[in-house]
């Protein structure tokens, strides 16, 4: 019989499909990263606008607009001062907000009722940036040639959309507000600016992390490849079969355990975080009755339950204080940035379940979907225990553990809205046979309550 010529030995239809699962993996890796960038300039921007929307129209409120011509015509007096005040304090305590301003506008230009921004007072006078000016009260601003499209909506007293520019001034987002007098016609606007200076950084941060897990996941992806490669080979010697198998599960443990790692390198309030949590779900699927293989399973998908804290910019992972709304949005981000990292592995297609669900909680209030009771995939019910005792019972750089009694009392007291039952039940259980509690525990440890475990 004749060799077909067109047909590629095995060897390398192995090579070939591995390269195109490496570019699968890549091109997935990117879109997914691209997504991510767009959901996160589109949140911010949201995010920044409505911040302009609501401050513009606190900022209105302040005003008497039966005083603006009087103020224009006559000068500043008490009640001039006062409002110029209240104005500043506003600008001084809302993020973001770059400049706020009162302008009358008429067909000769801009008048201008009040100027501030955040580095000169028009009140005092003192300015920390002289190369920008705020202007004083009665001065007439001429229009820029970028204002042309919105000028006869505003000459006519009417509501225009936020504007965004990047120019001389910033990366900025502009809104006007109309200020009405007691007839209710239009006699100024509030001009609010919120800059959107620091989105690139984040992005870029951002980026380099996620270019950095896609190295090292296609690293991974390429040598547990290669052992597969060698194992379907051997196929035919069932005993060289079964060595590796369990060489190429011992590799994909150790894998793991290196982004478990990474991980917790990231996260200096939480260090060996990953792998203790690892632990204590490994015991409790043990006392729940499951077999040796499901052990190890839920173990490795313990591991991997914060993969996604990596994408998150150490200034916010690590960030000492009270984080803003904006900052602690991206921290719950880490669930379904995981999820989205740990979905294209094959080879354990069940261990992005853990990253995304070890939030939710049995009452539906947990993050990132909401889920309820059973909804809640087992592993992750578990991993949710395992996680909270930890969160609670382990030292941290600006906290000492809390009392193992203080953190038992809590685990039973959110059993059935944050944890599930049977789970809360399969710890207490441990905790009877004397599991759970540290070697160096004499008692002590802190006994006040960590509200962040109770939200």
């Amino acid at each position: 019989m004749k060799k077909d010529k067109t047909s590629v030995p095995p060897k390398n239809r192995h090579r070939i499909l591995m390269i195109i699962l490496a570019l699968l993996v890549m091109i997935t890796v990117i879109a997914v990263a691209l997504t991510s960038v767009l959901i996160f300039n589109r949140t911010t921007r949201s995010y920044r606008e409505q911040i302009i929307i609501d401050v513009s129209k606190l900022a209105a409120e302040q005003i008497d607009g039966d005083r603006i011509n009087d103020w224009l015509r006559d000068g500043a007096d008490d009640g001039y001062m006062e409002t110029g005040r209240l104005l500043d304090s506003i600008l001084e305590n809302t993020p973001y907000l770059q400049y706020l301003y009162v302008y009358q506008i008429v067909p000769d230009g801009c008048h201008v009722v009040f100027d501030f921004d955040t580095t000169v007072d028009s009140l005092t006078g003192y300015d920390e940036r002289p190369d920008i000016d705020a202007s004083a009260l009665g001065t007439v601003v001429p229009f820029d040639d970028s204002f042309a499209d919105y000028l006869p909506t505003l000459l006519a007293g009417g509501r225009i959309d936020t504007i965004e520019s990047n120019d001389s001034y910033g990366w900025l987002l502009s809104r006007y507000e109309p200020v009405f007098d007691s007839n209710g016609k239009c006699v100024a606007y509030v001009g609010a600016d919120i800059s959107m200076k620091g989105i690139y950084d984040y992005v870029k941060t951002y980026i380099i992390q996620i270019a950095i897990i896609a190295a090292v996941f296609f690293a991974g992806c390429i040598l547990v490849g290669m052992r597969i490669y060698i194992g379907v080979r051997r196929a035919d010697e069932m005993e060289n079969l079964l060595s590796q198998q369990k060489r190429d599960k011992e590799l994909t443990r150790e894998i793991i355990e290196a982004f478990a790692k990474v991980v917790d390198l990231k996260d200096s309030y939480t260090q060996g975080h990953s792998f203790r949590v690892a632990q204590y779900t490994e015991m409790l699927a043990r006392e729940l009755g499951y077999d040796d293989e499901t052990v190890e399973i839920y173990h490795n998908i313990a591991l991997m339950h914060d993969i996604g804290k990596v994408g998150i910019p150490d200034s916010v992972l690590n960030k000492q204080g009270k984080l803003t709304d904006e900052e602690f949005a991206l921290i719950k981000s880490h669930a379904a940035r995981g999820y989205d990292v740990l979905k294209n592995i094959s080879l354990m297609p069940e261990i992005a379940v853990g990253a995304r669900a070890h939030h939710e909680r049995p009452d539906g209030k947990g993050y990132p979907q909401g889920l309820k009771k059973e909804e809640i995939p087992r592993v992750a019910q578990i991993i949710a225990v395992a996680d909270c005792f930890d969160a609670m019972y382990s030292n941290r750089p600006y906290r000492p553990r809390m009392n193992f009694d203080k953190v038992v009392s809590i685990i039973k007291e959110v059993s059935g809205t944050q944890l599930t039952p049977d789970v809360v039940d399969a710890f207490l259980r441990l905790v009877d046979k004397g599991e759970f509690r540290a070697p160096d525990d004499d008692g002590g440890g802190s006994t006040e309550t960590i509200e962040n475990i109770r939200k």
